[in-house]
């Protein structure tokens, strides 16, 4: 990893293991990892990260030359509408 830090739940540390992993896999490819998130999970991995506006409805990040994208899929939050 390039960087040694740390997240509250292990959300980082957990992601730098699948990208040393998928560089381990494909040493010569360009590697990105699309995530589609239900608004909570979504939430949570945003709380890592102090730059990121809390507004928008995707990021992403890099760690290690592995490009994660977080995106909100807001056809599953958790509010109900029951109206």
């Amino acid at each position: 990893m390039a960087e040694n830090q740390k997240s509250i739940d292990g959300i980082i540390e957990k992601l730098a293991l699948i990208a040393d992993g998928l560089e381990e896999l494909f040493p010569e490819g360009t590697i990105a990892v699309a995530l589609e998130l239900k608004n909570d999970e979504f939430k949570k991995v945003q709380k890592n990260f102090r730059t990121i506006d809390h507004s928008h409805k995707q990021f992403k990040i890099d760690l290690s030359g592995v490009e994660f994208m977080f995106l909100l899929n807001e056809s599953l939050t958790d509010d109900v509408d029951n109206s």
